[in-house]
C-alpha cells in the first residue's frame, strides 16, 4: 500500500503512455503487399502487375510471387505462417479455409476458350480425346477448370499428349499446329487491362476455331464459380473475317481476389479502388458497373470493399495523404467506439455533478502522502534509522509539499495587500 501511495500516479501514467503508444504503433499503415499468382506472363500475373502499378503512387510496394499450380494458391493465403497476403482465385475454395480468408471482390468473368485448328477436323469437345492438347500448367486454376469441363465430355488429360504454357502460348501452339487443340480461361473481349490486346488479337486468328460447351448451364449447376456464358459472333473480329463465325456457348470462371483475414483495411481500400478503376467497365460478358462485386463469391468479404466499389475512395483518402488517411482510418475504426464511450461517460459525470477522474486523483494525493509520512515515521521510531527505500519515499513527500507550497507566499502577500487597502 505504501509503495502504491508513493508511485501509484507515476505507474498509472506510464501505463497510459504505453497504451497510447501501442495504439499509435498498431495503427501505423502497412505499405507492403505480397500477391501470389500463377504462371509468369499469364492472366493472373498480369492482373497483379496492374495492381502493383495502381498502388505504387500511394507508396505501397507489391511483390509478385509466381506459382505454376495456381489452384493451390489458396492454401498459402490461408496459412498464417506463409508470407503471402493475397492472390487471384478462379476455383472452388475448400470450406475449411473460409475462416482464414476474406475476399476483396470478384473482378472478372473469365471465359473458358476451347480452341482447335481451323482444319483439324475436331468438331466437338468430345473429339479432343486422344489428341495433343495445350493447357496452362498442371494444377493451375485454368488447368483445373479445363480438366473439369473436358472430363465432363469424357476427355481425360494425358501428360504425354499435353503441352503447357501461359494463355498466349496455348493459343500460339494451337494456331500453328503444335497441338491439335487448346483450353484456357482468359480475358473477355472489352477488357481494358494491357494484356488483353495481345490475347484478343490471338483469339481472332483465322487459324483457330472455337468449340462450344453445349451443356454450360448444367456445368454451372454443378460448379457455382463456372457461370454459363456466351461468346457472341464477331466478338473478336468482324472484318475481314467474322470471329467467331457464330455464337458460342461456354462457361466463365469467376476470378476473385482473396486475402488473409488479417489484411489491413487501408490496403483493402486501395485494392478495392484499383479494381473499381480496372474492372468497372463493361465487357462482352458483363455489364458496366456489374463488376467488381463482393456479392458473387461465398467467401466473406472484407469490410468496406463493396462501399469503395459503389462510392469510390472514402473522404479521408481523397483529402489527406495516404499515410495520414490510413492511420486515422485504422485508429478510429479500432478505438473510435472506446473513445466515444469515454467522452460520453466523462460528459455525463460532469453534467450530473460527479467528481471528474483527474480531480479524484488529485484529492487522493494528500491522504496518500500523509499515510506514507506516518508509516515512515513509525518505522524510524521502531528501527532508529531510515532505510534507503524510506529515504526515497520521504523525498517524494518533500517534493509534493514543495509543489503544494509553491507560490503560496505570493498569494499571502496579495491577500494582505487587499486587506490593507480595504481598511483605508
Amino acid at each position: 500500500m505504501l509503495w502504491f501511495a508513493a508511485y501509484g500516479v507515476r505507474i498509472v501514467m506510464v501505463i497510459l503512455v504505453l497504451a497510447v503508444g501501442g495504439a499509435i504503433l498498431g495503427s501505423l499503415p502497412r505499405n507492403h503487399l505480397t500477391v501470389e499468382v500463377g504462371t509468369k506472363g499469364g492472366l493472373f500475373d498480369v492482373m497483379a502487375q496492374s495492381l502493383r502499378t495502381d498502388l505504387k503512387p500511394y507508396g505501397v510496394t507489391v511483390d509478385i510471387v509466381n506459382r505454376a499450380d495456381s489452384k493451390n494458391i489458396i492454401e498459402d493465403i490461408a496459412n498464417k505462417n506463409i508470407d503471402v497476403d493475397a492472390g487471384f482465385v478462379a476455383s472452388e475454395v475448400p470450406e475449411g479455409f473460409n475462416d482464414f480468408v476474406r475476399q476483396a471482390g470478384t473482378v472478372m468473368y473469365s471465359p473458358v476458350y476451347i480452341v482447335t485448328g481451323a482444319n483439324s477436323g475436331i468438331q466437338s469437345v468430345s473429339d479432343i480425346a486422344g489428341k495433343k492438347l495445350s493447357l496452362y500448367p498442371k494444377d493451375s486454376a485454368a488447368w483445373s477448370v479445363c480438366e473439369y469441363v473436358l472430363r465432363s465430355y469424357g476427355v481425360s488429360l494425358v501428360d504425354e499428349l499435353s503441352t503447357y504454357g501461359n494463355g498466349l502460348k496455348v493459343l500460339d501452339n494451337t494456331a500453328t499446329g503444335v497441338t491439335d487443340a487448346g483450353c484456357l480461361i482468359d480475358v473477355p473481349a472489352g477488357s481494358s487491362i494491357g494484356y488483353a490486346a495481345d490475347s484478343l488479337k490471338r483469339l481472332a486468328d483465322p487459324r483457330l476455331r472455337f468449340l462450344e460447351i453445349t451443356e454450360s448451364q448444367a456445368i454451372e449447376v454443378n460448379e457455382d464459380f463456372l457461370v454459363a456464358s456466351q461468346i457472341d459472333a464477331g466478338t473478336f473480329e468482324i472484318f475481314p473475317n467474322v470471329k467467331p463465325e457464330e455464337n458460342i456457348e461456354t462457361n466463365a470462371a469467376l476470378v476473385t481476389f482473396v486475402g488473409k483475414e488479417s489484411l489491413p483495411r487501408e490496403l483493402v481500400t486501395l485494392i478495392a479502388q484499383s479494381f473499381r478503376l480496372q474492372y468497372g467497365n463493361g465487357t462482352a460478358v458483363n455489364d458496366a458497373g456489374e463488376l467488381p462485386s463482393t456479392q458473387l463469391s461465398s467467401i466473406a468479404p472484407f469490410e468496406g470493399a463493396q462501399d469503395v466499389f459503389e462510392n469510390g475512395l472514402p473522404w479521408l483518402y481523397r483529402n489527406a495523404p495516404f499515410p495520414l488517411a490510413a492511420f486515422l482510418d485504422k485508429f478510429l475504426s479500432t478505438y473510435g467506439l472506446f473513445l466515444t464511450t469515454l467522452f460520453l461517460v466523462l460528459a455525463v459525470t460532469d453534467n450530473i455533478g460527479l467528481v471528474k477522474p483527474w480531480h479524484l486523483v488529485r484529492r487522493s494525493r494528500q491522504p496518500r502522502m500523509r499515510l506514507m509520512a506516518q508509516t515512515i515515521a513509525e518505522r524510524q521510531q521502531a528501527n532508529g534509522t531510515l532505510s534507503r527505500s524510506d529515504q526515497r519515499k520521504l523525498a517524494v513527500v518533500e517534493r509534493w509539499i514543495k509543489s503544494q507550497n509553491q507560490g503560496l507566499g505570493e498569494v499571502e502577500d496579495l491577500l494582505r495587500q487587499v486587506e490593507a487597502n480595504s481598511k483605508t
